[in-house]
């Protein structure tokens, strides 16, 4: 399906980062009934804002699939996981993609960020 293709892209993409996740499968498997596509191992930093967990979609988003389907969804992940972001893949209304970057715990973007636009924590060694 499209959907199960763009999770393989943003996978790969991650991949490509260095940015070690836990796939939608592995948290079902760990007893998560609701779960985003990925959940990073640890956080990044994607336009100053705080990424804990990814949700790829193959679809446009606008408001009413915005509002009428995905605030429910992703406010759900947000209470789990913390603070995350959506790919719209097909793109997302710039009003809807503006109100996002200004406030709430989702961001919204229809591409995955540049490098460039990525902050990626390292983990230490214990000491």
């Amino acid at each position: 399906t499209a959907g199960r293709e763009y999770e393989d892209l943003l996978e790969e993409k991650l991949h490509a980062l260095g940015v070690p996740f836990v796939s939608e499968g592995s948290l079902r498997a760990e007893g998560h009934a609701k779960t985003p596509d990925v959940k990073l191992e640890l956080p990044i930093a994607v336009r100053g804002r705080v990424v804990n967990w990814i949700d790829s979609k193959a679809s446009f988003c606008d408001p009413i699939v915005h509002y009428e389907k995905g605030t429910e969804q992703f406010q759900a992940y947000v209470d789990r996981f913390g603070p995350g972001m959506v790919v719209y893949w097909l793109g997302v209304v710039d009003e809807i993609a503006e109100e996002s970057a200004r406030r709430g715990d989702v961001l919204l973007v229809d591409d995955f960020p540049d490098e460039s636009e990525v902050t990626k924590l390292k983990l230490m060694p214990a000491r």
